[in-house]
């Protein structure tokens, strides 16, 4: 039977039991997770004597600009993982669950190359293999003095004219945005990973 959105997968380690408790998953990502909550459609969690202990999400793969013919059934990447404390094996018990009842046919995920060691990591360790290495992206912050990032995705230049106060067509989405009083930072890439279920 296919599981329900939401749901977090328990484990005591002798007994599992099924719950749906959105909160518990936000809130357990945002205190430990370096990036805090997604809006991911499956997420599954381990505990420990019903005490959560470890969350990975996944959601259907993401549409990226000009590349909307990539979307596949079966395919879906791997949002987060985070535990509170060192969970032995959690990784693997969460991601053999997903793959037992969801049954995908490949799952992807991007690895921050800022806090990631590209030869040995999580994502070897369970089984998935690095696609290749991403170039820097760049964020937006600054608006009204705010430290706040937001995506490039979210300032596509086609979009600009209904967000910005002021808007030329003549100018690139990067003039438009400081003509606004916005400024940009840059990360490092990711590295995407992949592993195929047969």
């Amino acid at each position: 039977k296919q599981k329900t959105a939401y749901e977090i997968y328990q484990c005591d380690w002798s007994s599992d039991v099924c719950s749906s408790d959105l909160n518990d998953k936000k809130q357990f990502l945002n205190d430990n997770h370096i990036q805090g909550n997604d809006n991911s459609s499956i997420n599954l969690g381990l505990y420990n004597k019903n005490n959560l202990v470890a969350v990975m999400t996944f959601c259907k793969q993401r549409v990226f600009i000009n590349d909307k013919t990539n979307r596949t059934d079966g395919i879906y990447e791997l949002s987060r993982y985070a535990t509170s404390k060192n969970v032995v094996g959690g990784a693997s018990k969460l991601l053999q669950y997903f793959i037992k009842n969801y049954k995908p046919t490949k799952i992807i995920s991007y690895a921050d190359r800022r806090w990631t060691y590209i030869d040995k990591n999580l994502y070897s360790s369970i089984g998935f293999n690095k696609i290749n290495e991403g170039t820097p992206n760049y964020w937006y912050f600054g608006k009204g003095k705010s430290y706040k990032r937001y995506h490039r995705f979210n300032f596509a230049k086609h979009t600009l004219n209904k967000k910005l106060e002021k808007f030329d067509n003549n100018l690139s989405e990067w003039q438009n945005m400081k003509n606004n009083g916005w400024d940009r930072i840059w990360d490092c890439g990711n590295i995407k990973y992949e592993l195929i279920i047969t």
